[in-house]
This record gives C-alpha cells, structure tokens and sequence, in this order.
C-alpha cells in the first residue's frame, strides 16, 4: 500500500483540486450503486468531521489505475493532506501523507446510506479518531 500512496502522491501534487471534473471510467466490478462505483466514475468534494472537527475531503479515480486519490484539510486552517487508496463495495482504506512522501495515517470506512463513518488512525495506530463524511 504505501508504494501505491508515493504513486499516488506524486500525481496528486502535481493537479490542482480546481482541474478535478467528473470523468467516466470502468466500475464494471462494482456493484450497481455502491461507494466503489461512485467514487470510481465521479470526482467528489465530501464535507464531514474527523473527531468533531470540520473537514472537507476531495476524491477522484486514479489515473490508468485502481483506486482513488485526493487531498483533505481542515476548516480554520490547515494545509492540505494528501490521501490515496481502494475502494471494494461500501467499504474503502486510504492512507494520507502530510509531506507528500511518509504515511502519516490510515482511513478505514463503510457507507451506510448517504454517509460514509469510520476510524482515521496515526500511522503506527496509536490514535485513533472517529470520522464522518456526507456524500452529495
């Protein structure tokens, strides 16, 4: 996973969040109305909290890949953290990098209906904090 975090990263510094449009790509194994063939066929803005704090987190399909990439920030100030992993059904994992090269933290979520909840943790799983996001 953390080789498919530095590929990803190294894309997802290079395209601004403004250049990210929605863009047909093959979910073919996804099934029908899942989060895989959501976040696999649309580049999204979501708007949720990790821990009770204000975030909005930006998703796309990866380029000629599997996977999603993307980049996060708190409200109030924060700069951007870049995330990038898989998504299987209703389920995904990403792994975020703070510096755009070491694993700073893992996302582990399901969707249940119009929202996706989880568990962001550090990367060596000493903290951990709640998250929910919205989905459009």
């Amino acid at each position: 996973m953390r080789s498919l975090l530095v590929a990803a990263l190294s894309c997802s510094v290079l395209m601004p969040a403004s250049t990210w449009a929605a863009r047909p790509g093959p979910a073919a194994s996804a099934p029908e109305g899942s989060l895989q063939q959501l976040l696999m066929t649309h580049a999204l803005v979501l708007r949720g909290q990790i821990d009770g704090r204000d975030m909005q987190l930006s998703l796309q399909p990866k380029k000629n890949e599997d996977g999603v990439e993307g980049r996060y920030f708190f409200f109030g100030g924060s700069p951007d953290i870049l995330v990038a992993g898989e998504v299987d059904g209703d389920d995904f994992i990403m792994e975020e990098s703070v510096n755009g090269k070491d694993v700073s933290g893992q996302w582990e979520g399901h969707r249940q209906g119009q929202s996706i909840t989880g568990t962001w943790s550090s990367a060596d799983g000493a903290v951990t904090k709640p998250f929910a996001l919205q989905l459009p």
